[in-house]
């Protein structure tokens, strides 16, 4: 850690030097998140009344000395089980990949990780969101949309983490897959990175296309030039993390297509260009909300060490609709 730097605790649910159970959320303003609104809901259904979260706020701009600090603390700290981790799934690895002692073959695959949890006296990784993007995207869409659609593409608007576990689980789980997926970034980092990823993986009749883009007009375009019951995806944090929408008010979303908000919280003003032309364009839309409650879960799985069944899901989100509808 760089000299002056400290963590930034966002958020504390309880006295956590009065409990053995704690699990860390590593976030950008982890405050805000519903996930301390329903940690206690979750921790009763789940059997997990000794557990505590606690949130840790970790910068997205600049260097990485924080993020180390974040994963070394955790790793030799008995009393913290793991943590989840939403915007920094790439910088952990970057800033601390040799702090992680075991893989998972999806977070070798991907190179980031979305959940830290510890076996054995080991710290482990795993990249959970290559499941849970295709558990939320069959959710929204049906699990034969490509196959009724064979000439719709998906684009998705960012290419950090959350892009890198769809691509990955279009690649290697789905059973059927879009004609084309093209992602667009700001940053040629997280462009490679998706190309990396992609190497050597059979793409099974896919085709892969990169964008570089800082201009909300130029991906208006790229959506307008979609075919009919394509899919969009806001992948960028936009309306969340920082405030806009990656396209302008003038975006023509495709006719008969889709429209993903991954954020399940805040402005997204995306959700709602979308929303707008909903009916004109028999547009479907969804935010993260389901998307949410899979990756949090399965987390909690891990950290835990439990198994998540059909049923305990069903009990789990049964237990978050109260709150979010509050």
């Amino acid at each position: 850690m760089e000299s002056g730097e400290t963590l930034n605790y966002g958020f504390s649910r309880r006295l956590i030097w009065a409990v053995m159970r704690r699990m860390q959320f590593f976030g950008v303003r982890t405050a805000g998140s519903m996930a301390f609104r329903l940690f206690d809901r979750w921790a009763r259904t789940m059997g997990l009344q000794d557990a505590v979260l606690e949130g840790i706020d970790l910068p997205l701009e600049g260097g990485t000395a924080a993020h180390r600090a974040a994963v070394q603390a955790l790793k030799l700290d008995a009393t913290i089980q793991g943590a989840l981790i939403t915007a920094h799934k790439l910088s952990v690895v970057r800033a601390a990949g040799d702090l992680i002692d075991v893989y998972t073959q999806d977070a070798q695959d991907c190179q980031e990780v979305s959940a830290l949890y510890k076996r054995g006296g080991s710290l482990w990784g795993d990249a959970c969101d290559a499941a849970t993007s295709g558990l939320a995207l069959s959710h929204f869409l049906g699990p034969q949309y490509w196959r009724a659609h064979p000439e719709a593409e998906i684009l998705s608007l960012g290419g950090g983490g959350a892009t890198v576990a769809l691509k990955y689980y279009l690649l290697t789980r789905a059973p059927w897959r879009p004609r084309r997926l093209t992602i667009v970034d700001i940053r040629e980092d997280n462009l490679a990175h998706c190309q990396v990823v992609a190497a050597g993986m059979d793409r099974a009749g896919m085709q892969i296309t990169y964008k570089l883009s800082t201009s909300a007009t130029y991906n208006d375009a790229l959506v307008e030039k979609l075919p009919p019951h394509s899919v969009v995806v806001n992948a960028t944090g936009l309306g969340k993390d920082r405030p806009g929408s990656p396209v302008t008010d003038a975006v023509r979303f495709p006719e008969y297509g889709a429209a993903w908000e991954l954020n399940y919280r805040g402005a997204r003003p995306f959700l709602h260009q979308a929303r707008r032309q909903q009916r004109a364009r028999a547009l479907q839309v969804t935010d993260g909300w389901h998307y949410f409650l899979l990756g949090w879960s399965s987390v909690l799985a891990r950290v835990f060490d439990f198994t998540l069944t059909q049923d305990r899901f069903a009990a789990f989100c049964a237990a978050s609709g109260p709150v979010r509808n509050s």
